[in-house]
């Protein structure tokens, strides 16, 4: 769901649960949260921050018989407790509910802030205005300091976005990603179905007088369900639909077809076809998303030149930053790692940009693939309906492969230590040194403390998803730490991939060459030093 979605969404939700009281809070998959509510009658508040979707749920979804740490921590604050509003910041698709809580003669004042922002998304719960905890570590908001929400993003209202401003953006960009990048609330299926129809010459006025059409829909849905099931709208779809009776029974309708809510028995193949085509549109979902945010590589490339031409009227420890673009004069808001120096912020920025541009290309071609796969899976699945029969290459795309029982792990004698989910391996000695780097995977983390002899350091990567910041700030503390550079506050450490560490043969223990590394600056406390 993109932001206008959402507001949809929420227009409905917002009379159902006014008033409720949270009867318990329950996570039936990692990413996505039920909150079951009385408010005169029974209601199922679904948060998806994987899918980015809030709605509200007719069946019931599995209760897993042992809440997790976050869950168990949401109904000690929240159970009993009355949503007093449920708001949007914005377009943006971030959510906050307002939750009182009595507990005797005090009244405690809640905030559950749900960031529905698919592969990043975020749960935060609030205490009269500090932050408790988050589901996932998040560098800008500690637990117990004040929150730092997401910072919003330079784009059009979509009620005030004119002819004019249309024509100008098309003519630099394709129309789905103009609309999507430039218009707040406007995700890239919107912007398809606004660009779906459109047939006149002058196709800027025409998508304009389009959207301001559909905007009366975001308070008042018009909500119709794709002809084949997999997508539910606030507005009338440009391509075949059926209409339905709510926004929320359109989306039910979407789960139920996708088998998330209830997965029925029934011939194998066709459960398969539907697994199929789940896990496809989950990810392009993740695709999309990473698309959506890599529209940003400029911004941060923008944001690091303005760094280095302010560092000297920075200092470090701060959360934001407020400065003057000397060619266009106007004030710039720049989120900071608060552990990093301005020069060291700058640096991670020209990283990230530098990252986002080197993916486009595979991104898009994966998202190219993924998407022919599900359109060939739905076709096949309509085919094995009417048919029974089902084509020898849609067999290999829906084929369980049987996974082969990974060997018994050896216990490793290196000291260990696990952070956000993550095992980070330190050295005791030269030889463990050595055993270490054999026993890492090729891409995993490798540190080490500059100039000083001391312990290697490895993060254990998990497949290609990047590192944590705060997981490798941990880990370069710990290199620093486990090292000669005793009594030192600021200590460098070098870092680089496994795969760039060679140990020369012959080469004493704990001697190794390294290419292709990165320099990260921690500061240690003096309780840290040896």
């Amino acid at each position: 769901m993109d932001g206008l979605s959402i507001a949809a969404s929420l227009a409905e939700i917002v009379p159902r649960i006014a008033e409720g009281i949270i009867r318990t809070i329950y996570q039936p998959d990692r990413m996505r949260f039920v909150l079951r509510l009385f408010s005169g009658q029974d209601v199922r508040l679904v948060i998806d921050l994987q899918e980015a979707t809030l709605r509200i749920a007719e069946h019931a979804e599995p209760n897993p018989e042992t809440p997790s740490t976050f869950v168990m921590l949401l109904r000690k604050h929240l159970r009993g407790g009355r949503i007093l509003h449920a708001h949007q910041s914005g377009w943006d698709r971030i959510i906050t509910l307002e939750i009182h809580r009595r507990e005797g003669s005090h009244l405690h004042v809640y905030a559950l802030i749900a960031e529905l922002v698919g592969m990043r998304g975020n749960l935060h719960l609030l205490k009269e205005g500090r932050l408790i905890r988050s589901l996932r570590s998040d560098h800008r908001n500690q637990p117990g300091g004040p929150f730092h929400p997401l910072l919003g993003q330079d784009k059009v209202d979509p009620s005030d976005v004119t002819p004019d401003q249309l024509e100008r953006w098309f003519s630099v960009e394709d129309v789905e990603r103009a609309l999507a990048s430039k218009v707040e609330g406007i995700g890239r299926e919107t912007a398809a179905d606004l660009a779906a129809s459109a047939t006149s010459d002058d196709l800027p006025l025409e998508i304009s007088l389009r959207l301001k059409a559909w905007m009366p829909y975001v308070k008042a849905p018009c909500p119709h369900v794709s002809e084949d099931g997999s997508r539910a709208t606030f507005y009338p779809l440009p391509l075949p639909a059926t209409p339905a009776e709510s926004f929320q029974a359109a989306l039910e309708t979407v789960v139920r077809e996708a088998g998330v809510a209830d997965v029925t028995a029934g011939d194998p193949i066709l459960q398969r076809l539907k697994r199929g085509i789940k896990k496809r549109k989950r990810t392009i979902v993740k695709l999309e998303d990473w698309l959506s945010a890599s529209d940003e590589a400029d911004r941060m490339q923008d944001e690091a030149n303005l760094l280095m031409i302010h560092q000297a009227e920075l200092v470090r420890g701060a959360a934001s930053a407020v400065l003057v673009d000397p060619e266009t004069e106007q004030k710039v808001s720049i989120r900071l790692d608060p552990s990093l120096s301005p020069i060291e912020n700058a640096q991670a920025l020209y990283q990230r940009a530098k990252r986002i541009r080197r993916g486009h290309p595979h991104v898009h071609a994966r998202l190219r693939k993924i998407q022919g796969e599900l359109s060939l899976l739905r076709k096949a699945a309509d085919v094995y309906r009417a048919t029974g029969e089902l084509d020898a290459g849609v067999q290999a795309l829906i084929d369980v492969r049987q996974k082969q029982r990974p060997p018994a792990k050896k216990a490793v004698p290196f000291r260990q230590v696990e952070l956000e989910g993550y095992q980070i391996w330190v050295g005791k000695s030269a030889r463990q040194n050595d055993a270490l780097l054999k026993a890492a995977s090729a891409n995993d983390l490798w540190m080490h403390a500059k100039d000083y002899a001391g312990s290697h350091v490895v993060i254990r990567a998990r497949g290609s998803e990047s590192l944590p910041d705060a997981v490798i700030q941990e880990a370069a503390r710990l290199a620093a730490r486990y090292s000669k550079a005793e009594g030192e506050r600021r200590v460098e450490v070098t870092m680089t991939r496994v795969k760039n560490v060679r140990k020369p043969k012959g080469a004493p223990a704990g001697l190794v060459n390294v290419r292709d590394t990165d320099t990260l600056t921690v500061e240690l406390e003096e309780k840290e030093s040896r």
